[in-house]
């Protein structure tokens, strides 16, 4: 029985260090792949256009604010509080009766008390509103 055990012991310390030289050789990869810029697959368009944002589960948390820029998938957002990364916010644009539900992707800290905010937009085929234009100015 005493034999099992140190066989057992012997071919886990094999394993780990086969996974440790492995990860070693390995890391040059990894990092580039986590130093590699997630790309946009589509361009932003310069735009202010005021919104309201909430929390899905605190209906307490409610900001009046403003894009900007937007793209079909997404939105760059200002806001007056700090957000969690990969929390839900639900996004109500103007001539909109429900608002829609994002995906925060950052949210950086600007001059002052002031916040950029990533969204990504839940529906995947969206057509932007004619109020999303480069020309606007608020």
């Amino acid at each position: 029985m005493i034999w099992l055990v140190i066989i057992v012991i012997f071919l886990g310390t094999v394993v780990a260090v086969m996974l440790v030289f492995w990860f070693f050789f390995q890391r040059e990869q990894i990092l580039a792949a986590l130093r590699k810029p997630e790309e946009r697959t589509e361009a932003r368009i310069p735009s202010r256009v005021g919104l309201e944002l909430s929390g899905p589960d605190e209906p307490l948390i409610h900001e009046i604010t403003f894009t900007e820029n937007v793209s079909r998938h997404g939105a760059r957002v200002v806001t007056k509080r700090r957000w969690n990364p990969n929390d839900s916010v639900l996004v109500k644009l103007p001539q909109e009766s429900l608002p829609s539900r994002a995906r925060i992707t950052y949210c950086q800290p600007l001059k002052g008390d002031e916040f950029a905010m990533g969204l990504q937009f839940s529906f995947v085929d969206y057509d932007l509103p004619p109020y999303f234009t480069s020309d606007r100015k608020s």
